[in-house]
């Protein structure tokens, strides 16, 4: 593949900025949510912050991490493929792990399906075109444009749901 791969990138500036800067948000978007739940922010939650709270903030600072690398100006492609590679793979097994967490707590298959199995596609995707890269293949934008937007929409049900789930708590009588 001839040329950089930010000259590559270059039609996907716009994206990769809006995405990145949407992924920044809702990470500050998080730190509102943690102050409204600061009451069940305990080490005696500590489970249920590493199975719900802390990879909806992974998976955001993932996204925010890939546009800048997307963005570098004298990244070549196999420097590319292999952030790619490492944030993919990474991005399966640590949701695998948390996808066995969410799987041993018996909650509903929604949420077994956002926390779970809609990351660890996601991160599948960018792996994929990553490895497309390594093999010289044709780069698929669009697959990595794909895989990081997955997460993206993971990340705003995901925070979503602990607004909801924080807002009921406090309302609930003890």
């Amino acid at each position: 593949m001839a040329g950089s791969a930010a000259a590559a990138f270059r039609d996907w500036h716009d994206f990769y900025v809006l995405l990145g800067t949407a992924a920044a948000t809702l990470i500050g978007a998080m730190f509102v949510v943690a102050s409204i739940g600061a009451g069940f922010l305990t080490r005696e939650h500590a489970p249920h912050i590493r199975v719900f709270l802390t990879p909806t903030v992974i998976h955001l600072a993932t996204i925010v991490l890939a546009s800048i690398t997307a963005l570098v100006p004298a990244l070549d492609w196999r420097s590319l493929a292999a952030v790619f590679a490492a944030g993919g793979a990474s991005g399966v097994v640590y949701s695998m792990l948390v996808g066995w967490r969410v799987a041993r707590r018996r909650v509903e298959w929604s949420d077994q399906v956002w926390y779970a199995l809609m990351p660890i596609v996601g991160y599948g995707v960018i792996l994929a075109a990553a490895l497309s890269i390594f093999l010289d293949a044709v780069p698929s934008f669009a697959a990595i444009a794909a895989g990081l937007a997955l997460l993206l929409v993971v990340g705003i049900r995901n925070a979503w749901d602990m607004i909801v789930f924080f807002a009921a708590r406090d309302r609930r009588p003890e």
